[in-house]
């Protein structure tokens, strides 16, 4: 099935619907107190793509603070879909508003070095954040704490290890973090003159949400499985892309530059601050790469594809249709530097 030959059924209001799940979100006091906390807000700061966005000057960007909001959205609407009571709901939507609060400056780019230096990724960092053991300080601690929020069973909630029912929201392999995060990350290939064929290609984000609940929807899902391996084939693996990432994470690990645990910590903007060589080398990546053209970056290669067209009976059965693949590949920057070139003109 090639996704701009798919007919897509009608689309759910998705501005309205925002809007109400968004009122929802900020009318339960427990939800408002974790948003316009500080420790929330740095999500602000913090790019969705992490160094691709410092790639191109024309391109919307989008950051972990609106994803986030979407995701915390989604588990809103998941909860009125399974009706879920409030001491269920709260679990599931406090997780999806907490799922990314660990991640570091660029987001992805940078964390394999601060896995390899400190053992820190943004789920650890997340989950020292929640514990209050985090330079961030207890703010987020404190407001679970005070809405009498179960810690552990969240953490559980979050590390994919909890057996409740609404858990299959963040769990499964179309969930709704990957929900939002793929269909953001897909708007990063609009350009002027493709903007309305590709709009027409993406599904509404709630009608793929009621899809991973009703088996009678199973198109939707279809069509965003060949969405998020679009997403990856054309703008993850990009060549460009993989460099720029790579470079972070060179960038950090200069022993040179003293790059600390606590720096995981700051906004990008905070990271910036303190290591701005690193962003005005990725504005002129161009100049960096001709010193580095023989270099070979590893990258994981993913593929995403449809084992059956058939409609699967039971929403267990998901994971035996849509099937993910991935190994570790290689290419060599010297056979690629003029297409490089081309891309950043």
């Amino acid at each position: 099935m090639v996704m701009s030959e798919v007919l897509l059924p009608e689309k759910t209001n998705t501005n309205t619907l925002d809007n109400e799940l968004q009122n929802r979100l900020l009318q339960k006091n427990l939800y408002r107190e974790i948003i316009e906390s500080k420790t929330f807000k740095r999500l602000k700061n913090i790019h969705f793509l992490g160094a691709i966005d410092y790639l191109y000057k024309n391109k919307k960007r989008h950051t972990r603070y609106e994803h986030t909001l979407s995701v915390a959205r989604l588990a809103v609407r998941y909860s009125e879909l399974i009706k879920l009571k409030y001491d269920e709901e709260k679990y599931l939507v406090v997780a999806a508003l907490l799922h990314d609060i660990g991640h570091g400056p660029l987001s992805h780019s940078m964390e394999p070095s601060f896995k390899k230096l400190f053992k820190l990724t943004h789920h650890s960092a997340g989950t020292n954040i929640i514990l209050g053991k985090s330079p961030l300080g207890s703010e987020i601690f404190s407001i679970l704490n005070t809405y009498n929020i179960d810690i552990d069973k969240l953490i559980k909630l979050l590390d994919g290890k909890s057996n409740e029912k609404y858990a299959f929201a963040l769990n499964n392999p179309i969930n709704i973090d990957t929900i939002d995060g793929i269909v953001r990350s897909y708007t990063y290939l609009f350009s002027a003159r493709n903007k309305f064929k590709r709009l027409s290609t993406i599904p509404d984000i709630y009608n793929i949400l009621e899809a991973t609940i009703d088996v009678t929807k199973q198109e939707y899902l279809d069509v965003f499985w060949e969405l998020k391996n679009k997403v990856y084939n054309e703008l993850i693996n990009k060549e460009i892309h993989i460099y720029a990432d790579n470079y972070s994470q060179k960038f950090v690990l200069n022993k040179k530059l003293h790059i600390k645990e606590e720096d995981f910590y700051l906004s990008e903007i905070e990271f910036r601050n303190k290591y701005d060589t690193l962003f005005e080398d990725l504005k002129i990546l161009s100049k960096i790469k001709e010193n580095e053209t023989s270099l070979d970056l590893r990258y994981m290669k993913r593929l995403y594809k449809i084992s059956s067209k058939k409609y699967v009976s039971d929403i267990l059965e998901y994971e035996t249709k849509y099937i993910h693949t991935k190994q570790e590949d290689i290419f060599t920057m010297k056979q690629n530097v003029k297409n490089i070139q081309k891309t950043l003109m």
